[in-house]
């Protein structure tokens, strides 16, 4: 059989059910009204409905039954059996369909006497402030236990490929709830990165425009909350049970819940409402309860948690930005279970898409999605007015936030302050600038400007020095080189002088003999013509 889609309304005098059967044979519809209780009835469909008031038995004929061509839809107008009764839960459709159960832990049989006598867990008050203790675990026979409630183990024994996707915690299934949260608080210690904190401390344009954004639950009342088409139809494939939980349990689910609610409307602030293909690891990432399978029985340890992991894992890190996503989360309690509800269901979609995450669908989201839909507003505004009064200090992160924050201020002080002159040493430049933190973006430096004209015109003027001396030895030793030169070409003018003159002396004397020689051979003839 299916369970067809369907729509539920009222008026003072009637209730209206509207059911979507578009493959059913109209002949073959039966309807049964008994009281609370609602039936239809056309292969392949079959409703059946438990509603919070009585209706007049179907055997009265007191209905009208019509059908819509249209829409292939069944109308069905049935009479109260009070008029100006208020029928409760009608767009709880998980809840019209769970057949009438316990819904509460039975009471034990044998009762001690003497004891007086306890009211319904219902009507019981929960103190969010104070502190509660978990109950011991039987490990021996149980294990570990983690989810909703506390009433799953052994998960992950047999999905270890597929932990590290899903959880932040290692063998969670042989790690105490108490084990767990040590683990957690260390991890948030040591992966807060100061430098990415003071970044986004001192450009506010990356913050600022998260914190200014006003989210649309702030602009309707709890009557006005509407389930959407998909939002009802997300409902219908949810697990038709009852979940019986203790007192400390109870306090334990709401707890987890707020949790969970912090972490949708930080991804609901930082993306402006519109969502990210990283909605779904921003969510189960800054969720103790879902990342780290945590249980919490105060709620300013989840306030604390919530906040710090907003300090430490996600893009935009700003404190004023976590703050504001406190008053959304309790903004999101106060409009009630069917808001709630809308925000669980957003969840557990994301969840689909982004395996293995669909895990902690099964986990916590669906049976969340189910138990709220039981709730009575009045548990969930009580939880929403404590988280309003609570007060969570930046003392409380244990980051040394203000320490960082004070540090951060005093080194712009000190730059604006301390201005270089141009004649100091360039070595004591660097060695001051050296001293400095800097941001990423050069968040923390402030004016700079000057800094680094200072440094320019104390390398210029180094250089400047180094040049003219530089230009001075040159010019000595020119001089000097053009001395020996001169010295040089003076002696060897001289020795060309010297050699110059022996040759021409040696030139006369071979021109001399070479003159004589002539002479004698003139003799010569001149005495040989005579005879």
């Amino acid at each position: 059989m299916l369970t067809p889609k369907f729509e539920v309304h009222q008026d003072d005098d009637n209730l209206t059910v509207k059911i979507f059967a578009p493959y059913s044979r109209i002949s073959d519809a039966e309807i049964n009204i008994e009281g609370e209780s609602f039936i239809f009835y056309s292969s392949p469909y079959y409703l059946r409905l438990t509603l919070s008031g009585k209706l007049v038995d179907s055997e009265l004929e007191k209905y009208k039954a019509t059908f819509d061509a249209d829409h292939g839809a069944f109308v069905i107008v049935c009479q109260k059996e009070t008029r100006g009764e208020h029928f409760a839960n009608l767009d709880m459709l998980t809840t019209l369909l769970a057949p009438h159960g316990a819904t509460g832990v039975k009471k034990p049989i044998i009762e001690v006497i003497g004891e007086e006598s306890t009211v319904d867990e219902e009507e019981e008050e929960f103190d969010w402030m104070y502190e509660q203790a978990l109950p011991d675990e039987n490990i021996v026979t149980a294990g570990h236990k983690y989810g909703f409630g506390n009433n799953t183990t052994g998960v992950f024994t047999s999905l270890q490929s597929e932990l590290k996707g899903v959880v932040d915690v290692d063998d969670p299934d042989n790690k105490s709830v108490s084990h767990r949260r040590e683990e957690r608080i260390t991890q948030e210690l040591s992966l807060f990165d100061e430098d990415h904190y003071l970044a986004d401390y001192f450009d506010v344009d990356t913050a600022q425009q998260c914190v200014e954004f006003i989210p649309e639950f702030y602009s309707i009342t709890s009557d006005e909350v509407e389930l959407s088409y998909q939002e009802k139809e997300d409902m219908l494939k949810l697990p038709r049970k009852d979940h019986l939980l203790d007192k400390g349990t109870k306090s334990m689910v709401y707890l987890g819940l707020a949790d969970i609610l912090y972490a949708w409307c930080f991804n609901h602030r930082v993306t402006l409402g519109e969502n990210c293909v990283e909605s779904a690891w921003n969510i189960a990432k800054l969720s103790s309860t879902l990342s780290w399978l945590d249980s919490f029985t105060h709620l300013k340890d989840v306030a604390i948690s919530s906040v710090r992991r907003s300090l430490a894992f996600p893009l935009v890190r700003n404190w004023q930005l976590s703050q504001e996503v406190l008053k959304d989360t309790a903004q999101i309690l106060t409009l009630g279970r069917k808001k709630v509800l809308q925000c669980l269901l957003e969840i557990q979609r994301f969840f689909n898409l982004s395996e293995p995450r669909y895990l902690l669908n099964q986990l916590y989201i669906t049976d969340y999605c189910v138990w709220v839909q039981k709730v009575k507003d009045n548990k969930l505004i009580s939880l929403a007015d404590s988280l309003k009064k609570l007060k969570v200090t930046k003392s409380d992160m244990c980051l040394d936030l203000e320490d960082l924050e004070a540090a951060a201020h005093l080194v712009l002080e000190e730059e604006e302050e301390n201005v270089l002159s141009p004649e100091e040493n360039i070595n004591n430049v660097v060695t001051d600038l050296s001293g400095l933190t800097i941001i990423e973006n050069g968040a923390a430096l402030g004016e700079n400007d000057n800094e680094e004209a200072v440094v320019e015109d104390a390398v210029i003027t180094s250089t400047r020095e180094g040049l003219s001396h530089l230009s001075d030895s040159d010019s000595s030793s020119s001089e000097s080189d053009s001395e020996d030169d001169s010295d040089e070409e003076s002696d060897s003018s001289d020795s060309s002088d010297d050699d110059s003159s022996d040759d021409d002396d040696s030139e006369r004397e071979d021109s001399s003999s070479d003159s004589s020689e002539l002479d004698s051979d003139d003799d010569t003839l001149s005495e040989n013509d005579e005879e």
